[in-house]
């Protein structure tokens, strides 16, 4: 019996699981520990991961600001481990604000 998928259709399916497959999330880690370039992210991976504007992860390079960075000819890269060693170092909001709230009203 003849199968009924147009080679069209069938080549579009082949086609796409491949690409499919290779694409990561900017969050994610790289499957492959060995290759350091996939641990890189671009500066528009990063601003889409902190969710913050290009034009701000921008400044913040300029004022020395922001996670670490790698100057690869023209080119930004961020490694994902700077990344997260960046974001642990901010510091968080809570318990320190509201004692010492409460210590100047006392």
């Amino acid at each position: 019996m003849l199968s009924t998928s147009s080679p069209k259709t069938l080549r579009r399916a082949s086609a796409a699981t491949p690409l499919n497959s290779q694409r990561r999330s900017p969050g994610r880690e790289p499957e492959d520990d060995n290759t350091a370039m996939s641990a890189l992210l671009t500066e528009t991976e990063v601003s889409h991961v902190l969710r913050v504007s290009l034009a701000t992860l921008r400044k913040w390079r300029v004022d020395k600001r922001g996670p670490r960075f790698i100057k690869i000819g023209p080119l930004v890269r961020y490694q994902l481990e700077d990344l997260r060693e960046w974001l642990s170092s901010l510091p968080t909001g809570g318990l320190c604000s509201r004692a010492a709230h409460q210590g100047a009203g006392a």
